[in-house]
């Protein structure tokens, strides 16, 4: 049969138009499944994923997000089937989320080697992927390997720092390593990207017991990416005997000198007031910290904290958005945060929009 009768059989079997009408429809179905995954209509969404199947069956992003929704119903054995069938199918776009995916199922199903094994392999495919080290770090961090959980969630956060989750594993793993400064701040920077979820109140909790603000509770404050019953086994808080965080000087920082600011500023608020409420004390006590760590600053020193942390949050902390952004990131702790960004709309609004777009100058 010549090629012209062949191009003729093919369109008389497949007109153009109903392939091609097939696949749009197939998308939109996988689109209006998303939407449904993202309200917790887990099962509605599966019935999405599926009927696009049936109108295109080689749509490879409704296996991925099938794959997705089957992790949010910890159905592990089909989340895995689903997306070591994307990992098969080598889509660029969505293979490092499958990995993503597997990993996190093998994780659950008591297979950690396995999990930590396939995110390597993934990373040597596709080379650094945000979500391939992050999800590492997690793996590290569950297995309390903090040195790797460390490496592999700092260089996500090299690659990508508009993801809130990185941010705070982060300071998690620099508390736990006495690198309290360093903590602080990227608890400050995960509150900025994701000010007002649960994870959100419990980190701002942790934060202020950092910044010596509040005590320590009996029990710690639960943290993210670690089962509760984990938690009680996670690395005590590096301190000196007398309860204070470490002093001294690490990669150019005098903590000495940041610590008493700090302790300086609380000691005179409390002696003035001892009822003073904490939300005071910490946009006074978090604004010398961040005076110091610019003066500290000065000089040509090099790293992440002098390159990007202090001159990022000294340069809110010298704007007239400060105590906004006080209130932005406690939104989900105190109340009277909430209210006030009830209360004054337009100024909130004004922080946002200076936040994402910069000075005007």
């Amino acid at each position: 049969m010549s090629k012209i009768h062949l191009y003729i059989a093919f369109f008389i079997l497949f007109p153009p138009s109903l392939a091609w009408g097939q696949q749009a429809a197939a998308q939109q179905l996988v689109d209006e499944g998303v939407a449904l995954h993202d309200q917790g209509e887990y099962e509605m969404a599966m019935g999405k994923y599926r009927e696009a199947l049936s109108l295109d069956s080689n749509l490879i992003h409704a296996v991925y997000e099938l794959s997705l929704t089957c992790l949010a119903l910890k159905d592990y054995a089909n989340a895995e089937e689903y997306s070591s069938e994307v990992i098969k199918a080598g889509e660029k776009q969505l293979a490092p989320g499958a990995y993503a995916v597997k990993s996190e199922a093998l994780m659950e199903t008591g297979r950690a080697g396995e999990a930590i094994a396939l995110l390597q392999e993934g990373l040597e495919k596709f080379g650094d992927e945000y979500l391939l080290h992050f999800n590492l770090a997690i793996n590290y961090y569950q297995q309390g390997d903090s040195d790797q959980s460390l490496h592999h969630v700092s260089r996500a956060i090299d690659l990508d720092k508009r993801h809130s989750g990185a941010f705070l594993l982060n300071a998690y793993l620099l508390k736990d390593k006495g690198l309290w400064i360093q903590s602080i701040l990227s608890f400050q920077m995960f509150l900025l990207l994701e000010p007002d979820s649960e994870r959100s109140k419990n980190a701002f909790e942790e934060m202020l017991q950092t910044m010596g603000i509040t005590q320590k509770s009996e029990e710690p404050v639960q943290r993210s990416f670690i089962q509760q019953q984990m938690m009680r086994n996670r690395p005590p808080e590096t301190k000196q005997a007398d309860g204070i965080p470490p002093l001294s000087i690490v990669g150019g920082l005098d903590r000495r000198i940041v610590y008493q600011s700090m302790r300086e500023t609380l000691d005179s608020l409390q002696e003035v007031n001892s009822e003073v409420d904490t939300f005071r004390l910490f946009t006074a006590v978090n604004r010398s910290m961040m005076k110091v760590l610019e003066a500290e600053s000065v000089g040509t020193k090099e790293g992440i904290l002098w390159t990007y942390y202090i001159p990022f949050f000294t340069h809110i902390e010298q704007s007239d958005y400060y105590e906004t952004y006080c209130r932005y990131i406690s939104v989900s702790y105190y109340p009277g945060s909430l209210e006030w960004w009830q209360q004054n709309s337009e100024a909130a609004e004004n922080f946002v929009r200076w936040f994402e777009n910069g000075d005007e100058n």
